[in-house]
């Protein structure tokens, strides 16, 4: 392709990025078609444009702080190289209900013990950090969930399942949270006492079960202590965030984190995990939980809407960001080829509850990059 042309085709991104955010969004798609029907640019305007065309038909606007680096594209066929070194894979359930399977499938090698995982005396995971070991409250979450879908297969485990929900109830902080009792590092140091939103909603996936094996008010009440946590702003010292750092024009969409940093990083696989245990806690619709219920309805919803406005910019290519740290701050993407299959997983739980086909198309796209 010619210089000349090519500045036209950038020109063409500029104009077209112009007219997105100014809500003329069948003229920014117009605009972007030609720079992706155009297989002669580099790879990297193409990418870009095809991002904010997913961004426009969800008349969503475009942050002033995204472009697509050509650095993106090095990390991508890295996370398509370790994804097929690495043998993974991803299970798609045709359904989910809250009171059935989870919808991320753990294989059992998961929890045999090891140098760096072991099982305390009551049973529940414990996870060596820094050369000790430590509990950490998804670990926990997660074996729980594992335990309630071998419940459901062959009726083993429930008490197993109990014991790992009553050890979270044990854990819970008087503001309803979960303490890390361990120092971390995502990009900047956590110290002992940290807190995720990816603890709280998985919480409520293991006591929306619970009670409903059990009909244990216990599991209602720790439920609604967690809730409430899940929903302390960051600054009250909570896990609940908006989208403002991403973009100033979505200051009033909310975002629950992972981690809490002090410049927002917007992990997808937290934020979704919570979603989704506020999607099981609203299904606790019983008569003592009618309040709390309708307040996780809520957020479920509102977290979908700010979903929706930003899952493109996850998408680097032919392969997924783990969060948005390079649009925030301008590097290059975190990327993993574990996650990019929870991703694809997450997708289809989120088609599979809201029926919604822009979950499916996602889902399917992610699937066709790493598809050989």
């Amino acid at each position: 392709m010619g210089e000349v042309s090519l500045k036209e085709k950038v020109s063409i991104l500029r104009r077209s990025k112009k007219a997105h955010n100014n809500k003329k969004y069948s003229m920014a798609i117009r605009g972007y078609n030609q720079i992706i029907e155009d297989k002669s640019l580099p790879v990297h305007i193409i990418n870009e444009a095809r991002v904010c065309k997913l961004l426009a038909e969800q008349k969503a606007p475009v942050s002033k702080k995204y472009s697509f680096s050509p650095d993106f594209m090095e990390v991508c066929e890295n996370g398509k190289k370790y994804y097929k070194d690495n043998k993974c894979s991803y299970f798609l359930y045709k359904d989910y209900d809250t009171f059935k399977k989870y919808f991320n499938l753990q294989q059992d090698w998961v929890y045999v013990e090891s140098d760096h995982f072991k099982f305390d005396h009551k049973g529940i995971p414990m996870v060596k950090y820094n050369d000790e070991f430590y509990y950490n409250t998804v670990t926990v979450c997660q074996y729980g969930l594992w335990l309630y879908d071998r419940y459901i297969d062959n009726k083993e485990d429930k008490e197993k399942f109990l014991n790992a929900a009553d050890f979270l109830i044990d854990t819970i902080k008087k503001d309803g949270s979960f303490r890390y009792e361990f120092k971390y590092h995502h990009y900047e140091p956590l110290d002992v006492g940290w807190t995720s939103s990816m603890s709280q909603g998985q919480a409520l996936s293991v006591f929306a079960r619970a009670y409903n094996l059990t009909k244990d008010v216990k599991y209602l009440n720790s439920g609604g202590r967690v809730l409430k946590y899940l929903l302390t702003p960051i600054s009250k010292g909570g896990v609940m965030d908006n989208l403002e750092t991403l973009d100033d024009r979505l200051k009033d969409k909310v975002f629950f984190q992972q981690y809490v940093n002090s410049t927002s990083t917007y992990t997808l696989n937290g934020f979704i995990f919570t979603l989704i245990g506020l999607y099981d806690w609203s299904n606790v619709n019983c008569p003592g939980n009618i309040y709390y219920s309708n307040i996780a309805r809520e957020y479920w919803d509102k977290g979908l809407n700010s979903l929706k406005l930003i899952i493109p910019y996850y998408d680097i290519g032919e392969f997924t960001a783990y969060d948005l740290h390079h649009v925030v701050k301008k590097s290059k993407p975190s990327s993993s080829d574990f996650y990019h299959s929870v991703h694809i997983e997450q997708m289809n739980a989120l088609y599979n509850i809201t029926k919604d086909h822009y979950f499916k198309n996602i889902r399917d796209m992610w699937i066709s990059y790493v598809r050989e």
